[in-house]
């Protein structure tokens, strides 16, 4: 499995934090964000971005383990995310498939813990690094001051 590149992976960070927030902000929203902020987060984007490969690996484990190939599980998560789309499953096949998903939404509220914490460290409020990320799908000045700051850090 290929990894997004940096900036890609970040912004997938950054929305998943983003879907996962309580409270909802508006994307069209105009937001000043300081070059500190941007420096946060490019800062904070190491440890968010190992965590989510840590989820990746560990997600990807959890289904070989379960018995399923990730072709079958992908064609009944895809099945279950959408109303429009069917697939035949034996009684046992969907309990099997019910129960792994269970398993992996408890794994993704600490992996989501983990990144609260990372940005946390970092100085930042939860609500404060949601409303950023969400102006950084739209804002693409905003996105190009964020590649600015990631090149600056130290690998």
């Amino acid at each position: 499995m290929r990894f997004l590149k940096s900036f890609k992976t970040l912004v997938v960070c950054v929305a998943t934090i983003g879907a996962c927030a309580f409270s909802n902000v508006n994307a069209q929203e105009q937001v000043e964000v300081t070059d500190a902020e941007l420096s946060k987060i490019a800062s904070a984007f190491q440890g968010i971005q190992k965590v989510n490969m840590e989820a990746q690996q560990k997600v990807m484990k959890t289904v070989e383990e379960s018995g399923f190939e990730a072709n079958r599980f992908n064609e009944l998560y895809q099945a279950s995310a959408s109303p429009e789309k069917t697939v035949d499953a034996s009684d046992d096949e969907k309990e099997r498939f019910g129960k792994l998903m269970n398993e992996i939404q408890q794994m993704q509220v600490g992996f989501t813990e983990q990144i609260e914490e990372i940005i946390s460290n970092e100085g930042m409020s939860i609500e404060r690094y949601q409303k950023i990320a969400m102006a950084l799908q739209s804002d693409a000045e905003l996105q190009g001051r964020l590649r600015t700051k990631l090149a600056e850090q130290p690998q």
